[in-house]
């Protein structure tokens, strides 16, 4: 037993270190995130809360049909007297003085089934149906906000685990670069060919390309971690990513304005802030017309008998007209109250305007910094190789430093990873301006350029 229950806990141990292992593209990663996110939960759980009151504003409507059963006992002449007329079993002797001054004891069943339905309430089940309708309608934009956020998040996430290994590349490749320098630095120095300090500055060189390397391997796993929160995976689900070139993401030809234009149209949580305010309306609306006419029809059958059955049957059909003349201003002072919360949410829609109109020229004005950049870092990794190639020629013959063929290769590293960083700026800011301007779905992955 004690051998078992080692093999079982270091089965256990394995199991617990070696996560499950599983790749995901970016339309996969994407789909997993809008189905396991948090965020998506939630917006998940609004939406079946929002057609749950849709569903109760319905219902108002509708007929309200019940049953009931009583059993009496009494020695009330009134109650015996109205139970024989009840059963239909009235006779002469009935009213005789004795008879209705004694009557004895008197047991009556009353099974009785009951309708009642509103026609009329003065407007407010229909109000009550416009403020679930448009309570829906807000709860969709909001998820749909959600989901471009979830998106946006996923996307910047991805595209920070390509960079990220693009630069460990890079990193790599500076480190075996900088080994072979030192190498060579240390077989000149041991034949006198090069003073010390140019093998100190290899050496140096190598250590500092080496911590650039760990720094890459940790930037790495920071990327995969932030991946992995923003798809919203569980524990022991482990994310992998394939190996896909870094693409150029593909700049709108669009002026500020459009986009602009184009947010305050489009953008999910506009569309939910506006319909969120119609439903505080038509509530408000409702509050003051439960104080108008209310028609309803009510309607019952009724059996009578010592035992339960359906005999002796009667019924009764009616209406009732009603209307509340004072009620201590409640519905008054709800409906006052509820504009009041319009004027709050009127007002939040002017701030959320605001804000996107700063959120799309923040994201416009910083992808257009991001190409710059790029186009810039991207000149400037053709001009360091050909620094680096001529500075390898020159140190060939002699003619140059080991320090300089060095800072040529340091250089080139640079601008590489000034192009990863710019590369990376450029896609971020991209999908932050799709996702500002109300435009980022499922639909547009490929439209970023990004591989899929």
């Amino acid at each position: 037993m004690k051998r078992l229950a080692v093999a079982l806990g270091m089965v256990a141990l394995f199991v617990a270190t070696h996560a499950v292992a599983r790749s995901f593209t970016l339309a996969q990663a994407v789909d997993f995130a809008l189905t396991h996110n948090s965020m998506a939960r939630l917006a998940k759980a609004r939406g079946a809360t929002a057609r749950a009151e849709l569903r109760l504003a319905r219902d108002q409507g509708l007929p309200e049909v019940g049953v009931s059963y009583g059993y009496l006992f009494s020695n009330n002449p009134l109650e015996a007297l109205s139970a024989e007329l009840e059963r239909r079993q009235v006779s002469a002797a009935a009213f005789t003085p004795n008879t209705l001054n004694q009557p004895g004891i008197t047991k009556l069943g009353t099974t009785t089934l009951s309708l009642s339905w509103p026609l009329y309430t003065g407007g407010a089940i229909h109000e009550a149906l416009r403020a679930g309708r448009y309570g829906r309608k807000a709860a969709q934009g909001a998820a749909r906000r959600i989901r471009q956020t979830i998106m946006a998040q996923v996307i910047q996430a991805y595209e920070g685990v390509l960079v990220a290994r693009a630069a460990l590349t890079v990193a790599h490749k500076a480190v075996m670069a900088a080994r072979r320098h030192a190498r060579t630095a240390r077989y000149l120095y041991a034949r006198g060919r090069i003073v010390r300090s140019d093998a100190l500055s290899a050496d140096v060189n190598l250590g500092a390309n080496e911590g650039m390397l760990a720094e890459a391997r940790g930037n790495v796993r920071i990327a995969m971690d932030n991946l992995a929160t923003a798809m919203g995976a569980p524990a022991g689900l482990a994310i992998t990513v394939p190996h896909v070139p870094l693409p150029v993401v593909p700049i709108p030809h669009h002026d500020l304005a459009t986009f602009d234009r184009q947010a305050l149209t489009d953008r999910p949580d506009i569309k939910s802030l506006r319909a969120e305010i119609a439903a505080m309306r038509a509530r408000a609306q409702a509050a003051r017309d439960r104080s108008s006419f209310q028609v309803r029809l009510t309607a019952q059958s009724q059996w009578f008998s010592e035992i339960p059955n359906l005999r002796h049957n009667a019924w009764t059909v009616g209406a009732v007209i009603s209307k509340s003349l004072y009620d201590g201003h409640r519905n008054r002072d709800r409906a006052d109250v509820l504009e009041q919360q319009v004027a709050e949410l009127e007002a939040r829609l002017a701030g959320l305007r605001a804000r996107i109109r700063n959120h799309v020229a923040r994201a416009f004005d910083n992808m257009r910094t991001a190409m710059t950049q790029y186009r810039i870092a991207n000149a400037n990794v053709v001009r360091a190789r050909q620094a680096v190639a001529v500075t390898q020629v020159r140190y060939g013959e002699g003619r140059t430093i080991l320090l300089s063929l060095l800072n040529a290769e340091h250089g080139l590293v640079q601008a590489r990873e000034a192009r990863l960083t710019a590369l990376y700026a450029l896609a971020a800011n991209r999908a932050a301006l799709a996702a500002a301007c109300g435009s980022l779905s499922r639909r547009t992955l490929a439209s970023l350029g990004i591989a899929s």
